[in-house]
């Protein structure tokens, strides 16, 4: 009975790395492009827009390390620079979730199938114990 238990925690756990191996960001062109079996031009449109979306989360990278050097030197933000921050960071999480729904509308239904297996960039609301790690 052990031994049942033992190998099927073991399976479980090398089904999990495996997805986990295989699962495909969408930053990666490539990947996305066989995974999509996109034709040209549908590649052409994608990667673009895959380009501003990687602009989108290098400007908020930016912005986030310019923050955490503040937290790290003792200069905390005020009220209103926090809630201006934060209101930014949600205007670039909308721009990005448009961006997502742009690549979606260049696809076909069979692509939009397994558009949903690949893994996406979000922002997720910044919390202080990001910015002070």
């Amino acid at each position: 009975m052990k031994t049942k238990t033992i190998v099927v925690v073991l399976s479980l756990i090398a089904a999990a790395t495996t997805t986990a191996q295989n699962q495909i960001s969408l930053l990666e062109m490539d990947k996305t492009k066989a995974h999509l079996t996109l034709t040209a031009e549908q590649n052409k449109t994608i990667n673009a827009t895959v380009e501003q979306i990687k602009n989108v989360l290098e400007e908020d990278k930016k912005i986030i390390s310019k923050l955490r050097e503040r937290f790290k030197a003792g200069d905390e933000p005020g009220f209103f620079e926090k809630i201006s921050v934060k209101m930014a960071r949600d205007k670039r999480s909308v721009q990005i979730e448009e961006l997502l729904g742009d690549i979606v509308s260049c696809l076909n239904d069979s692509q939009k199938i397994k558009y949903k297996s690949i893994e996406k960039p979000v922002l997720k609301a910044l919390s202080k114990k990001e910015l002070t790690e």
